[in-house]
Order: C-alpha cells, then structure tokens, then sequence
C-alpha cells in the first residue's frame, strides 16, 4: 500500500505540476483565467487518469469506463472537499493562507488516495 500512495503522490505531483503550467501559459497569452483554469484541469485531470491506471494501480484489473467515471466523481469531490476544508482553515486564521493551502490539499490527498484504491481503481471482487 505504501509503495501505492507514493506512486499516486508522483502521479498527483505531476498532474498538478502541468495543471499549473498550462493554466500560467494560458493565462499570460491572454486567455480568462476561468476558462485557462477549467483547460488546464481537464488535461490534468486525464493525465491524473493515464498515470494512476497505468501506474499508481496498474496491477487492479479494471474495466476502462467504469473506472473513468468513478475517477471523476472523486477528483471532483476531492476539488469541493479542499475548497471547504480550505475555508475553515482561513476561517480559524491559526495558519497563514500558505499553510492553509498545503494543509487542506495534503489532507484531501489522502481521502482521494483512499477513495481511488478502495472504490474507483478497485478491481472485480474476486471470488472466495
């Protein structure tokens, strides 16, 4: 499981890496920063789903479309649980804005990590 969290950890650096790199190029060419942002996590978002299905869990047998939905809904509750845990930890003001950031995406790193292995990469039962 630990060698499973570091690959997704690489997967989720990188994907973030891009994200961020698309939405800054995008943006100094002009683009609106909300449509360069929804660009930039779309590509992020399938590179997310490349590198985990073939990498972080490659070795789960999983059927491709299930699994590309599935991802989906955790990426997107991973996106709104960061956004509120985020705005508690502002709230609370005990961090600064950084720190508030890191923490709430560290956190919510290892709910979609879980909700990845045990439910959207997870693989048929296999039979007793």
């Amino acid at each position: 499981m630990w060698r499973q969290l570091l690959r997704f950890g690489m997967v989720g650096l990188f994907s973030t890496f891009v994200h961020m790199v698309i939405g800054f190029l995008l943006i100094q060419s002009n683009w609106q920063p909300v449509m360069a942002n929804l660009i930039a996590f779309t590509i992020a978002f399938l590179i997310s789903f490349i590198g985990h299905l073939g990498f972080s869990f490659a070795d789960q047998d999983v059927s491709l479309s299930n699994t590309l939905w599935k991802f989906a809904l955790v990426a997107l509750i991973g996106l709104a649980g960061n956004e509120m845990l985020l705005i508690v930890l502002l709230s609370v003001g005990d961090q600064t804005e950084i720190m508030s950031l890191w923490t709430s995406t560290g956190c919510i790193a290892f709910l979609t990590f879980a909700l990845s292995k045990f439910w959207a990469f997870r693989g048929p039962a296999q039979p007793r």
